[in-house]
């Protein structure tokens, strides 16, 4: 996965591609704003944390892994025509399981409630499960965002908990909603993969 991959989504078929992301796309992508996608606190939406990384240390963590290590990986999320939607991503958060969790984000407004992350997201899952020695993948979803729940509920997640006041966010703390999915509850990525 080093040098980046983007996955390519066909709404009508409800089936996604694997695209190579060269490294000359991302680098060209700086001055087509595939950064100021990331960062722009005005297009984050009401549930994304306010954190936000450089440009230099964002684009010098693509240079060394292709934002793709053991521990943690993203994957951008486009659609045919190669338009930046969003991304999915996976990182460890807890040292003392073997399972993984997930994140996912719509860059813009317009593009979310559309479907997009109900197809990138079991598509990511299943691509997990297949490349990595997890029995677990576990999301957070904020506690008012419905739209992110029924995606992780469709993907085939099972709500497990409420995470109470457990994440600050512009002033105040949430609760977050725990969700998980096992190995043997994930469709074959075979089965999600859009034919050649």
């Amino acid at each position: 996965m080093c040098g980046g991959v983007s996955i390519a989504l066909n709404q009508r078929r409800r089936r996604a591609h694997w695209i190579p992301c060269h490294p000359e796309d991302i680098l060209r992508a700086r001055s087509r704003g595939l950064y100021d996608l990331i960062a722009d606190v005005r297009t984050i939406g009401d549930y994304w944390p306010l954190g936000i990384g450089s440009e230099s240390e964002w684009f010098k963590r693509f240079h060394e892994n292709g934002w793709w290590t053991e521990d943690c990986g993203r994957l951008l999320v486009t659609d045919h025509a190669g338009n930046r939607l969003g991304y999915v991503n996976y990182f460890k958060s807890s040292h003392s399981y073997q399972g993984l969790e997930i994140g996912y984000r719509i860059f813009r407004p317009e593009h979310r409630r559309r479907g997009f992350m109900g197809v990138a997201v079991p598509l990511f899952v299943s691509y997990l499960f297949e490349a990595k020695p997890i029995e677990r993948i576990q999301a957070l979803a904020h506690s008012e965002n419905a739209a992110s729940c029924r995606v992780l509920e469709r993907s085939g997640f099972s709500f497990e908990g409420t995470l109470r006041r457990a994440h600050f966010d512009r002033g105040t703390f949430h609760d977050l909603q725990m969700y998980s999915i096992l190995r043997a509850e994930a469709p074959a990525l075979s089965d999600l993969l859009a034919p050649l």
